[in-house]
C-alpha cells in the first residue's frame, strides 16, 4: 500500500508545497483511490455471486394483516424491501434517524407499482 508523506502543520489547513510535490502526492493518492475502487467493485461482484437459498413459510404483517412473503409481491415481478430498526412504543421522532430518514419523503409507490415493483418496509 502506498502512503503519501505527512507534513507537520499547526492549523487545520494542509501544508503548502511546490507543484511537483503536489503532483507526486496526488499520483500516490490516485493509485490508492483506484485500488479502493477496484476492491469495492470486486466485493460487489462477489456479493452478486453469493448463492441463493429458498425461503418458505415466512409471514410478514402488511397493511391488510399477515401475508406470506410470496403474497407480499402482490402479483408483481419484483419486491423492494427496506429493513428498518423500529422501537415498539416509541414515537416516530425517537426511531433510528438513518432508517426513518430514508423513508421520510416516500409517500406513494404508484410509480414503482406501474413498473411491476412492490415496495415494502420491514421492521
Amino acid at each position: 500500500m502506498i502512503h503519501a508523506p505527512r507534513y507537520e502543520t499547526t492549523s487545520a489547513d494542509p501544508a503548502t508545497v511546490d507543484r511537483e510535490t503536489w503532483l507526486r502526492e496526488r499520483a500516490a493518492l490516485l493509485a490508492r483511490e483506484k485500488a479502493h475502487t477496484r476492491e469495492g467493485d470486486a466485493i460487489a461482484a462477489a456479493r452478486r455471486r453469493l448463492p441463493m437459498t429458498e425461503i418458505d413459510n415466512v409471514t410478514v404483517v402488511g397493511s391488510n394483516g399477515p401475508v406470506s412473503l410470496l403474497d407480499a409481491f402482490e402479483g408483481r415481478d419484483q419486491l423492494i424491501v427496506l429493513q428498518h430498526m423500529w422501537f415498539a412504543g416509541k414515537p416516530y421522532e425517537d426511531q433510528c434517524r438513518g432508517c426513518t430518514g430514508t423513508i421520510w419523503n416516500f409517500h406513494d409507490a404508484t410509480y414503482l407499482e406501474a413498473r411491476g415493483v412492490t415496495f415494502a418496509v420491514l421492521c
